[in-house]
This record gives structure tokens, sequence and C-alpha cells, in this order.
């Protein structure tokens, strides 16, 4: 080989330093190229990541959805979970179960004898005659009974005078007012059939139309609402006072549309958990102050949801446990839970409701304080080791973490005062006290002023209280307050 000269190996040597220093240039900005695309990449799996987790909790909330919507096609179990218990045995009726009992002596508004002919088809005799006894109940129609007089008409003729000696006009009966008024008894059923029956005005104004061929109006039945409300406060404070004063009491609200208030609105309700006493309260919004203020300054055990409202009342609250229990059921059995999720929400789920199942199981046992304490003890153990639980590496539905953090959150003293304080352990009371004003929303849509929905609230707490606790007498109670 032929050796280099010096200019050669200079130029050489000049060659592989401009390599070297090209070399780190590229090499520089594809290392900053690189550091973009990993970062790129780092993001992209995030955002990936978090659409996932968002389309499974989509996924969950559309079959949620769904089933508010179109129902359930197939309904999950119901009850307490009861894995090792038999089933109970039915009782099988009786013939007289399917049939009417016999009205009392006392309700026979009339007796018709029905005789035997003199004599047989046969010309023969009878003999061994023996009497036997059958009821027909019916009611009166304005259209099908002879003489029925629908509704009564007072006319009353007014004599008006003016005194000779100090020119004082005088009238045996105050002359204010309208011409022609509706009645106490009138009165009293409108308060009946929009508050315990539940009706709209429409649907009032047709039933006292074809029964008692009495026409009303929108204005006139509320106007009879609220002079109730106007004549009834004295015992609607009656009312609340005793709830208060109940040593358990379960609080719920409710949407209610109120019109003037730009259709938002709220109907509170506090019943005693000892007795069928009931007071709504009608507002305008869900805020704190309203809970406040139906509650008042009772020291006492309150039954409540997790709604931040009620945490701050005084007293002790004790939360639903039916609450959580439908939502992880209605969990487990959501047809677009992941599967790889399905099995552990499942194991949770059965745990949840064993725990649930021994809680009403202890409260149906005989009350022993020292025996309800050790048993409280047990349970918040139990629960607090559920609530506890890491989640596996397949992740958990956000529902279900929630629920974890709300059970660690409001802890034993809130889950399990029941026990020791031998009270219920749900809110169901509440819930149901509210479900015929649910039934009635749908029907009435609400109220239109935010005067008309204060009259209701005084009109709802007398007319539910007595007729649950006056059924057979109610009319008479209803007018003597």
């Amino acid at each position: 080989m032929n050796k280099l000269s010096d200019d050669q190996i200079k130029l050489r040597l000049q060659e592989g330093r401009n390599y070297k220093r090209l070399y780190f240039e590229l090499k520089s900005k594809h290392d900053e190229v690189v550091g973009k695309l990993k970062q790129e990449n780092k993001e992209l799996r995030r955002l990936l990541i978090q659409a996932l987790e968002q389309n499974k909790t989509q996924a969950i909330q559309i079959a949620e959805l769904q089933t508010m919507v179109f129902g359930k096609k197939r309904k999950p179990p119901t009850g307490h979970y009861q894995p090792d218990l038999p089933k109970p045995e039915v009782t099988p009726r009786n013939k007289d179960s399917y049939r009417r009992p016999a009205p009392p002596a006392h309700a026979v508004t009339a007796e018709e004898p029905i005789l035997l002919p003199e004599t047989c088809k046969c010309g023969g005799r009878f003999k061994e005659i023996t009497i036997h006894e059958r009821y027909l109940e019916d009611i009166p129609l304005p259209d099908l009974t002879e003489d029925y007089q629908a509704h009564l008409v007072t006319k009353y003729v007014i004599e008006r005078g003016v005194c000779g000696s100090c020119g004082k006009t005088t009238s045996g009966k105050d002359l204010g007012g309208q011409a022609v008024t509706l009645g106490p008894n009138v009165r009293l059923l409108i308060c009946h059939l929009v508050t315990v029956v539940g009706l709209s005005y429409a649907q009032v104004i047709q039933l006292t139309s074809g029964l008692y061929q009495l026409h009303l109006t929108d204005g006139e039945i509320a106007a009879v609402l609220n002079k109730q409300h106007k004549n009834w406060p004295p015992a609607y404070s009656r009312l609340k006072a005793d709830v208060r004063a109940s040593p358990v009491k379960h609080y719920d609200e409710t949407p209610w549309k109120i019109v003037e208030a730009d259709n938002s609105g709220y109907v509170w309700v506090m019943s005693a958990a000892n007795s069928p006493t009931t007071v709504f309260y009608l507002a305008t919004s869900r805020g704190a102050s309203h809970a406040k203020k139906l509650h008042g300054n009772s020291e006492d055990i309150h039954i409540t949801d997790d709604y931040v409202a009620y945490r701050n009342l005084s007293g002790q609250q004790q939360l639903c446990w039916a609450h959580p229990y439908r939502h992880i059921r209605d969990l487990r059995y959501n047809q677009n839970l992941p599967k790889e999720q399905l099995a552990y929400v499942a194991r949770w789920y059965a745990s949840f409701a064993g725990i649930y199942h021994d809680l009403k199981t202890y409260l149906d046992e005989s009350y022993d304080l020292r025996v309800r304490q050790k048993q409280s003890n047990e349970l918040w153990q139990c629960l607090k080791l559920l609530a506890s639980q890491k989640p596996p590496k397949s992740g958990e539905p956000a529902k279900l973490t929630r629920l974890k953090a709300q059970i660690l959150r409001a802890g034993q003293d809130k889950w399990l005062i029941c026990l020791p304080a031998n009270t219920p352990c749900d809110n169901n009371r509440a819930e149901r006290d509210l479900r015929p004003l649910v039934l009635k929303r749908k029907r009435s849509f609400g109220s239109k002023t935010v005067k008309g929905a204060k009259a209701l609230s005084t009109i709802l707490s007398i007319c539910n209280t007595t007729w649950k606790t006056n059924p057979t007498n109610y009319f008479v109670r209803l007018a003597a307050i």
C-alpha cells in the first residue's frame, strides 16, 4: 500500500472530525425527536386509558338511564341476601279470603225479606224452611238513583235594616263576600281529594261534577286550599311539634315544580318512626336551611340518606342502608359492566348484602344493650374491612369507589347507631310517605305559586296524618280540626 502524505492525513482527519461533529448533531436532534415522541406516546396512552375509563363509566350510566326510561328487562333480586336460609313455607289461603267479608250490623241501611211462594210449581207445600242471609253493597249514583239529591243548596233570606235612632245599618247575617259560596263539607272533600287521593284540579272537577253535579273551577279549588291553610296553622304547628318530639324521625325530599320559582322546588318530609304522623314542607330549593327549619332543635336520632343538608342537623344521624344496597345491587346486575370487573363487584355485593342481612336479623331480635353494642362493633369491623379492600388490577367502577369512601367517611356512629339505639336501619318510611306525591307530580305537574305551595304543605300534613290515624272516622276528625 502507498503511504499517505501529510496533506492526505490532515484531510482524512478533518473529514473524521466533520463526521464526528455531524454525528453528535444528528444524535442530539434524534434524541430530541425521540424524547418528544415518547412524551407524546405517554400522553396518548394516558388519554386512551382515560377515554376507556370514561367509556366504561358512560356505558354503566347508559344502562342505568335505559333502566329508568324503559324499565328492567331482567329484574334483579330484591329483599335481602339469604344464601343459606330455606324458602319460607307459603301458608295456603282459605276460600273465605277470596270473598268480601259480611258487613257489620250497624252498616246495614235496609233489610228486604225474600219470601217463598205459597206452593211449589208442582203444587206441593214447603217444609223445613231455613233462613239465609245475602248482602248487596252499592253506592248512589245521580243518574241511576231515584230521588237522588246530588248536593244541598241552602238559600238564606236575610233582612237588612237601618236604625231610626242612630242610623246604623244592621243585617241578620254578614253580607260581605260573594253571593254564592261553598260549604264546609265540600271544602273538606276538596282537601282530601287533592292531598290523600292525589288528584289534580281537573280530576277533582270531573269527580265533583259527575257524582254531585257540582261544577267547580281551578280558582275555586285554589281559594279553598288557601282558606283552609289560613285556618289550620295552629294544627300544623302542633303536628310539627309532635313529630319533632318523636325519639326517631325520618327525613327525605323530592323535586316539586313551582312555576313562580322558575320550575324549581322540593317537597321535604319529616315522619315520626313510632306513629303515622307526617309533616310536609314545600320549599323553593334543596338548601340545608330548609332541612334545619323543618328539623328545629331536636337532639334525637334522625334517619336520612347521605345528602349533605342532613349532616349538620342537631342530634344523631343514622344513614339509610337501603340506598347503598340498591346502588351496589343495580351495579352488580348492570349489563354494561366490564367483564373483568364483574366478578369483583359480585363478590363485594354478596359481602355487603350479607352484612345487611345480619343487621336486619339483629334488629328483629329481642333488645339487649350489651349484645347490641357487641353486634355493632362486629358488623363495623366487617364493613370497614370490606370498604378498605383495594380494587383488583382490572379496576372497579367509580360508583363502588365512592361508596367505599362514603362508608369510611361516615364511620360506625352513623352506620350502626341503629343497633344500640334500637331504631330502623333504612329510610323507607320517608320514601313511602313521598311516593304518593311523586305520583301526584306526574298528574298535576306541581304548584303554580309559592303561596299555593305553602298552602299545600299545611293541607298535605294535616289530611295525610288524619287519614292514617283515623281512616274510619276521617271526616269527623278533619271537621273538628
